[in-house]
């Protein structure tokens, strides 16, 4: 990607002491070769961290690539099964007809993709069989997912793979599978560019026309959740949430924000159940990167939010939690995946496990704002002490350096 990035640019944000500390241990690795791959190069979170992630690397000192798998329409439909039955979902198989096209798909790319490096970090399931072309450099499995409770029968075929790998990453350590524990893990949290497009400070006059191009009232009150369409994100949950918060502030406006990532099939459709179940709502708006919302539009949605949401049911880390929080925006959240890391209860948002309870917290926040402020604040705090990309930068140098440093 031809994302420039300065690591010095941060240093206001992290200190001197800090970049001087990263800069110490690039330089055990100076030079060496990385390569990460992924399934597609827009939308959800590896996408979003990859993007700004290696540039930085770069800005570091190492010569570092982001290669993007060629995929089809049938190989994504086969890989979002994968998906979901890691994730817990007990009803789907992996059959041979479905583990040809994924193999054969993963074939292709290895005769096209750069996979010639001192580390490879392979992101996901999607590109995982690769690991039968490998060459002489050490080779990474990035998971994002949540594995606590795989289908049987599809990590069953998986698992070989994975076995090929010379060490495993996972975003938490409940995530990773009993029967890998011999293997070598590392156990690392994702993260936001503070200096993305996504990320960066606003002037509120940029943010008041934005909101004024999309028909959002800055004068009352906006909840909201960003996420893709997709039945783990519970987006009609989150209508029903939202109708539970109007009986009692009627004037509440809600924003669902989504983007269709060229590796979800399953997009469009939870998309139209979405705009269905919104209809009647003048007040819902249900807005993608398809009606012009990227980076900058989901920033300034973001930063009118008085409650930020976000009703997974599953959920590897959630990266919009993070986002928001980063903001000042308290969340409220259900108690999934890496969700509970970030929305400490009752100190950065509030955790439920039930739409009315997370209505009520909603309520709380929106009728006293000094609270939604002091939550806000300390949001903010948190994911600068644990969750921006300076952070994840050194903890990838800390596995090269593991795997290939001098």
């Amino acid at each position: 990607m031809k994302l420039e990035k300065r690591l010095e640019d941060y240093e206001h944000i992290i200190g001197r002491d800090e970049i001087m500390s990263i800069l110490e241990l690039a330089e055990r690795v100076k030079g060496a070769k990385v390569i990460h791959v992924n399934s597609t190069s827009y939308g959800g979170g590896v996408a979003e961290i990859l993007k700004n992630l290696v540039p930085l690397a770069k800005s570091a000192g190492l010569n570092a690539k982001w290669e993007v798998m060629k995929t089809t329409l049938e190989f994504t439909k086969v890989t979002k099964n994968i998906h979901n039955a890691l994730q817990g979902n007990r009803e789907l198989k992996l059959t041979d007809e479905m583990m040809e096209i994924y193999l054969s798909v993963n074939r292709e790319n290895a005769e096209n993709l750069d996979l010639d490096g001192d580390v490879l970090f392979i992101h996901d399931p999607q590109p995982l069989p690769l690991i039968d072309y490998r060459g002489d450099g050490k080779w990474v499995w990035r998971c994002h997912i949540d594995m606590s409770d795989p289908n049987p029968q599809v990590w069953s075929k998986l698992k070989p793979y994975v076995r090929k790998y010379d060490a495993l990453v996972f975003s938490l350590e409940r995530y990773v599978p009993r029967d890998v524990r011999g293997m070598l893990v590392f156990i690392r949290y994702p993260s936001i560019d503070p200096l993305s497009d996504k990320n960066k400070p606003l002037q509120a006059s940029e943010i008041l026309r934005i909101l004024g191009k999309f028909d959002v009232d800055p004068d009352r009150p906006i909840i909201g959740q960003v996420a893709r369409f997709d039945p783990w994100k519970d987006p009609l949950g989150v209508i029903d949430l939202y109708k539970m918060v109007r009986e009692k502030i009627p004037g509440v406006q809600l924003l669902l924000i989504g983007s269709f990532a060229h590796d979800d099939p399953e997009g469009l459709e939870w998309y139209e159940k979405t705009m269905k179940k919104a209809e009647p709502y003048r007040d819902v708006h249900v807005l993608t990167d398809r009606d012009g919302v990227r980076d900058k539009e989901v920033n300034a949605f973001q930063r009118s939010f008085s409650v930020a949401l976000q009703m997974s049911i599953k959920e590897g880390f959630g990266l919009a939690v993070t986002e928001a929080l980063w903001k000042g925006v308290p969340v409220v959240a259900r108690r999934a995946g890496g969700i509970p890391l970030q929305v400490i209860d009752g100190i950065t948002g509030f955790l439920v496990r039930e739409l009315d309870e997370a209505a009520e917290k909603v309520v709380t926040l929106l009728k006293r704002p000094w609270l939604a402020r002091e939550l806000g604040h300390a949001g903010r705090e948190h994911v600068k002490r644990n969750f921006l990309i300076t952070r994840d930068l050194k903890d990838y140098l800390r596995i090269h350096i593991d795997l290939v440093g001098k």
